[in-house]
C-alpha cells in the first residue's frame, strides 16, 4: 500500500505547481483568440471568454483530484464530507472574514477603476453564468482542490500545518493569474483563512459555502456597478 501513496504524494506536488500554470495558459490562450479577432475592445466578450476558459479548466481539474482520491480509496462524498463536525462560531467567522475581504477588494477595485463594470446592463446569461454557474462551481472546486486535496497531501507528506496552507495559498493565488498584484495578494490572503480554517475544522462544506457567497457578492457588485 505504500507505492500508491508515494506516487499520489509526488502527483500533488507536482498539481500544486502545474494547476496554476494550465489557468494561466487557459487566459492566455482567451487573450489570444480575441486580440486575434480583432475584437479587443469588446469588454464583456474577453470576459465572457476568460471566465468560460476558467470554467471549463475547473471541472479538468476537479476530474483529475477526483481521480486521485479514488486511487486511495475515497469517493468523492468522502472527501467532502465534514471530519469534525461543525462549530457555529469558526464557521460564521470563516464566512463574515472571506467576504467581508472580498467585497472590501471588489467595491475598492470598481470604485478606483481598478476593474471596469460591465458597460451595458446584465442579460439573463449574464445573470445566470455570473451570479450562479461560476460562484457554484469555484466554491466546489478551488475548496476541494486547494484545501481538501493540497493541504491533506502535504499534511500526508510531512509538511507542517503552516507550511501546508501557506503552500496550497500560493497556488490557489497564482491560479487567479501571474500579473495583477493585487489581486495576487487577496486571493493569498483569501487562501490563508480558508486554509487555517480547514485544519483546524476539516469543515469543507463551510468553505463551499462561504466561497460560493463571497464570488456572488463580488460578481454582484460588479454587475450592479
Amino acid at each position: 500500500m505504500s507505492a500508491p501513496s508515494s506516487i499520489s504524494k509526488s502527483e500533488s506536488l507536482r498539481d500544486l505547481v502545474s494547476f496554476p500554470i494550465l489557468y494561466n495558459v487557459v487566459g492566455l490562450i482567451g487573450f489570444a483568440l480575441i486580440y486575434s479577432s480583432g475584437s479587443a475592445a469588446d469588454y464583456e466578450l474577453l470576459n465572457y471568454v476568460l471566465y468560460s476558459g476558467v470554467f471549463v479548466t475547473h471541472w479538468l481539474v476537479v476530474f483529475v483530484v477526483i481521480r486521485r482520491f479514488r486511487r486511495r480509496g475515497l469517493s468523492l462524498k468522502e472527501a467532502v464530507a465534514s471530519k469534525k463536525g461543525l462549530r457555529w462560531v469558526p464557521a460564521l467567522l470563516v464566512f463574515v472574514s472571506v467576504n467581508v475581504l472580498f467585497s472590501i477588494y471588489m467595491g475598492t477595485a470598481l470604485h478606483v477603476g481598478r476593474i471596469s463594470p460591465p458597460m451595458s446592463g446584465p442579460s439573463l446569461l449574464s445573470i445566470i453564468f455570473y451570479l450562479v454557474l461560476q460562484p457554484v462551481t469555484a466554491g466546489f472546486v478551488e475548496e476541494l482542490v486547494w484545501r481538501g486535496y493540497f493541504i491533506e497531501r502535504l499534511l500526508a507528506r510531512g509538511f507542517s500545518e503552516w507550511k501546508s496552507i501557506v503552500l496550497s495559498s500560493v497556488s490557489f493565488a497564482f491560479i487567479h493569474g501571474f500579473t495583477v498584484v493585487d489581486k495576487l495578494a487577496v486571493t493569498f490572503m483569501f487562501g490563508l483563512i480558508a486554509g487555517t480554517y480547514y485544519v483546524r475544522e476539516r469543515n469543507l462544506p463551510v468553505l463551499m459555502i462561504s466561497h460560493v457567497v463571497a464570488d456572488t457578492v463580488g460578481f454582484g457588485l460588479w454587475l450592479a456597478w
